[in-house]
């Protein structure tokens, strides 16, 4: 700069000198003295226009220092001055350049890295070596209910172990546990089996949650079946060993006797079929080997068919079966043998839990792109805290009454599971005497359905 103004000072003497030689030359008889005083004036001109100048070049130097110490990589100063400020300007837009865009890749690979982060099933956390969370995916806020980025893990996840294995993971020890916390919603709990472990130079720590609630309520529903099965299988087993081993010991020889045990022990070997036939039924709707061949199936028609067939078990009791709609409604899209096996059980369990000389309603109509087949009866009905659970595997309202009536407790369960299949849907409800079970099955014009059928 000092380089500058004596060059600015140099064409200012320069100056002086020529005007003074072109004053003496156009104007003689001017005093010398305003010769000078008209050089000086118009050499400050020009050195003031010159400071001026790099004045606001100094000023967009500092503002552009002042962008890049707050991040800002974007803001320049483009100076076309010659000489040193001019020189530093555009040496300074090259280093705002460069961090432009190291600044830009690096936002890349952290959007790269929040778009694989949030594409995973399980939730992460990192939390740097103050245990402050620094970085997670979006299951993670679906799991806690907040966006906990900043917050501390102690705050994000409320769970003495999980603490123990963060502070332990800070110190170079990682950890695997599994732990239950309140679930966002308010339903179950959520069971969560936590990988902690330290980051490299123990900068902080990474967590990955694994969701494994379905499984453990899986566990708990294979233990819960096997013991349910187990005891079915037992009870009939017990009693047909019991009356055999005492028709071998010597009531073989007393006729009346004799018949009575044979009686019991094919009661129970038919109980024993049942369920037998029911638990492979369960498991082959439950597997994915099963394919429905679906198809135009009339659903009344075969309604009142099984209304037909179960008519001997109605009358035994007394009961009134009223039937609605059967001739008035669409074929439903539907494999023929399954849907017949829902109705028989719905229509079966009507009229089994019917009190004597009660009513059985069966009706069917069509609403919106479903056929809706209704199966009600009258009766004590089913308590609402069980309404839930009806569909369950082995689960019994009445548990000794079911058995007395031949029940294997998986009718229900195997309904569930064939109305799923064939892409319906079936709920419950009871109150007002009545228990009423509603089964909705798409009709074939439906959009649903892969075929059309007309009503002409």
């Amino acid at each position: 700069m000092i380089h500058r103004y004596t060059l600015v000072g140099g064409a200012i003497g320069l100056m002086t000198a020529a005007l003074h030689a072109f004053a003496r030359a156009v104007l003689p008889a001017a005093a010398a003295w305003v010769v000078v005083l008209i050089a000086v004036a118009l050499g400050c001109l020009v050195g003031w226009m010159a400071s001026r100048r790099d004045a606001l070049d100094t000023q967009r130097l500092q503002e552009v220092i002042e962008a890049l110490t707050d991040r800002d990589f974007e803001r320049r100063a483009r100076l076309s001055s010659p000489g040193q400020i001019g020189d530093l300007g555009r040496s300074l837009d090259a280093l705002a350049e460069r961090l432009w865009t190291g600044d830009k890749k690096k936002r890349s690979r952290k959007d790269r890295l929040r778009t694989i982060l949030d594409a995973m099933a399980e939730a992460v956390m990192v939390t740097d070596s103050h245990g402050r969370i620094t970085l997670t995916n979006e299951v993670l806020s679906g799991l806690v209910g907040f966006d906990v980025e900043g917050r501390t893990a102690v705050e994000a996840i409320r769970h003495p172990d999980f603490h123990l294995a963060i502070e332990e993971a800070q110190h170079g020890v990682s950890a695997v546990l599994e732990f239950e916390i309140d679930a966002v919603d308010g339903g179950v709990r959520r069971v969560l089996r936590a990988s902690v472990s330290p980051l490299r130079h123990r900068q902080g720590v990474v967590t990955v949650f694994h969701d494994v609630t379905a499984e453990r309520v899986a566990d708990q529903i294979r233990r819960d079946f096997v013991a349910n099965a187990s005891h079915e299988l037992r009870t009939p087993l017990t009693a047909i060993r019991g009356f055999a081993e005492t028709l071998r010991e010597g009531a073989m020889n007393d006729p009346e006797s004799e018949k009575r045990f044979l009686d019991v022990i094919l009661r129970h070997a038919r109980r024993l079929q049942a369920l037998v036939d029911d638990l492979a039924d369960l498991s082959r709707f439950e597997g994915e080997e099963l394919h429905l061949e679906l198809g135009p199936v009339p659903a009344g028609a075969l309604l009142d068919e099984v209304v037909r067939g179960l008519e001997s078990q109605s009358k035994a009791k007394g009961l009134n079966v009223v039937c609605s709609g059967l001739d008035e409604v669409l074929p439903v899209m539907a494999e023929e043998r399954a849907l017949e096996q829902v109705l028989v059980n719905l229509v079966d369990n009507a009229i089994k839990y019917t009190p004597e000389d009660g009513e059985v309603r069966v009706g069917i109509a069509e609403v919106e792109d479903d056929v809706v087949i209704e199966v009600a009866n009258s009766g004590p009905g089913i308590p609402a805290k069980h309404l839930p659970r009806v569909f369950e595997r082995f689960y019994r309202v009445d548990a000794g009454r079911s058995r007395e009536l031949g029940g294997t407790g998986l009718g229900l369960s195997i309904v569930k599971h064939l109305v799923a299949q064939l892409g319906g849907r079936i709920t419950v409800d009871s109150g007002g005497g009545w228990t009423r079970f509603q089964l909705r099955v798409p009709r074939v014009d439906s959009p649903r359905s892969d075929t059309r059928v007309s009503r002409s």
